[in-house]
């Protein structure tokens, strides 16, 4: 009867460990790293599936909530989400959410130019004198966002700053790398004007997860624990190599 009652106690706990789930927003509009499911009912790409994976080998469900990026991040600020992604950690964000250890990925922050443009900028003070585009709500790094001598002229979406910069209302663009091979693609108009003038920045995407939520504390430290085990267990390579595969296989002719 006893161990019947302890094998009861430890099913139970078990279920209910791996029955936990939760809610996160995600960017709807980042392509491939994270966009909406044609239903607008899930986020898919990169990052919700390394966070999907990192919380499930913690046995934690997670739920993703597509969100435009400002919203996502205001909801975040407020309290009534848990948490966001992807977010660079900068001056604008360090002291207002928390943040794991282990950035989800690094992505390429990628700076274009006009297609007649000679130079290549190579770091952000390459960018300076200049009008550069942004997004509007986007995260960027520190040292971007803190030098005067750059302009910067933000937009609604990375599309709408290659735009900009193909009908010359600004000198230069930064974007993500491969969100901007993916717009370009399927903007053949827009990619006959512009081109990519080099990586200007290696940088890690985070969780961001919400300082007034009551579990922000918790999660942040249950994703931190789960990509740590999925990278030691080869689940975090295979996910980012099948991301690689497919992003290789659709940048070819």
């Amino acid at each position: 009867m006893i161990q019947n009652a302890l094998f009861l106690l430890l099913f139970c706990t078990t279920f209910a460990a791996r029955s936990e789930t939760i809610i996160i927003n995600g960017e709807d509009d980042w392509a491939p790293y994270a966009s909406a499911s044609p239903d607008y009912k899930d986020v898919i790409g990169l990052a919700p599936d390394i966070v999907k994976a990192a919380f499930k080998s913690q046995g934690v469900r997670v739920i993703t909530r597509p969100v435009p990026f400002a919203r996502c991040l205001h909801e975040v600020d407020e309290g009534k989400a848990l948490g966001c992604f992807d977010t660079v950690i900068s001056i604008e964000t360090q002291g207002k959410y928390i943040f794991h250890s282990t950035p989800i990925f690094e992505a390429d922050m990628v700076v274009y130019g006009a297609l007649n443009e000679t130079k290549r900028p190579t770091n952000f003070n390459d960018l300076e004198g200049k009008i550069v585009g942004t997004t509007n709500g986007y995260t960027y790094p520190t040292e971007f966002l803190q030098n005067k001598r750059i302009t910067h002229s933000p937009g609604p979406t990375e599309r709408s700053q290659l735009e900009k910069l193909a009908s010359g209302r600004v000198h230069y663009a930064v974007l993500w790398g491969l969100t901007a091979a993916h717009l370009l693609r399927n903007n053949p108009a827009v990619s006959k004007k512009v081109k990519p003038l080099g990586v200007i920045s290696r940088t890690g995407l985070y969780l961001s997860f919400s300082k007034k939520h009551k579990d922000g504390s918790k999660y942040a430290a249950i994703l931190e624990k789960g990509l740590q085990t999925i990278i030691s267990n080869g689940t975090y390579a295979r996910i980012t190599a099948q991301f690689n595969a497919v992003q290789s296989a659709n940048q070819r002719p």
